[in-house]
């Protein structure tokens, strides 16, 4: 019986067919079999096969290990109780309970799964009884309920919702180039460096300025000597 060899190879990161690759020139160069694990499955090339061969013998083996995970009586249990909670977590109402200003401020805003929970929050803050504070903080609230009812239908990345409600706020507030957000809290901890933050950012955005200074003085014949001069100075 042969003697079977390990791969002692560091195949993080490596994708399946390099690491049969791998495997198969050590099987060449010892004639021995070969044996390494991937993604948890345990795989061993043999002489004479080919990498391919030797791949194709691995997805069969994970994708039995993923059909008997599934089947295990375990994950059918725990299947079950996601269905159970997710059609509660439908049916639940959501209506938010908040009255004063003080209390909107601080209420968090709920993850509607379905339209109509979506409707039942919205039309629960649009119908109270509002005063001049309270009517701000409902727009932001069922404006940020749509936004996680969106978030949740789409199944968006973490990143994915950052470059969403950065859109949002350059649509409200009509901003037409870069911009950033610089958080006060950040000054409570050493390693964050606002004043270099703003500076950085200053200087990456020199290309857009440059750029519609060169526009805005392209026949502006009407803002103030200062101003023109200041978008001369832009433009170089």
């Amino acid at each position: 019986m042969l003697e079977v060899l390990e791969l002692n190879q560091n195949l993080l990161g490596t994708h399946i067919t390099s690491a049969c690759e791998k495997a198969v020139e050590l099987v060449n160069l010892k004639h021995h079999p070969v044996h390494f694990i991937f993604n948890k499955i345990d795989v061993t090339a043999y002489p004479s096969e080919s990498a391919e061969i030797v791949q194709n013998r691995w997805d069969v083996d994970r994708e039995a290990a993923a059909k008997s995970y599934r089947e295990h009586p375990d994950r059918i249990k725990e299947e079950k109780e996601r269905e159970r909670k997710d059609k509660e977590a439908r049916a639940a109402h959501m209506v938010e309970s908040a009255k004063t200003e003080a209390e909107m401020r601080e209420a968090k805003v709920p993850w509607p799964l379905t339209p109509e929970q979506l409707t039942e929050y919205v039309e629960s803050l649009v119908h109270k009884t509002h005063d001049y504070g309270t009517c701000c903080y409902a727009m932001s609230m069922a404006a940020e309920a749509a936004f996680n009812y969106v978030a949740h239908c789409l199944g968006v990345t973490g990143f994915q919702s950052s470059c969403a409600d950065l859109d949002f706020l350059r649509r409200t507030r009509s901003m037409k180039g870069p911009f950033m957000i610089l958080k006060a809290e950040d000054m409570l901890y050493p390693q964050y460096d606002l004043p270099e933050k703003l500076a950085k950012a200053m200087e990456e955005w020199k290309p857009w300025l440059k750029e519609e200074a060169a526009k805005k003085l392209n026949g502006n014949s009407t803002a103030h000597p200062n101003v023109i001069s200041h978008w001369k100075e832009l433009a170089k």
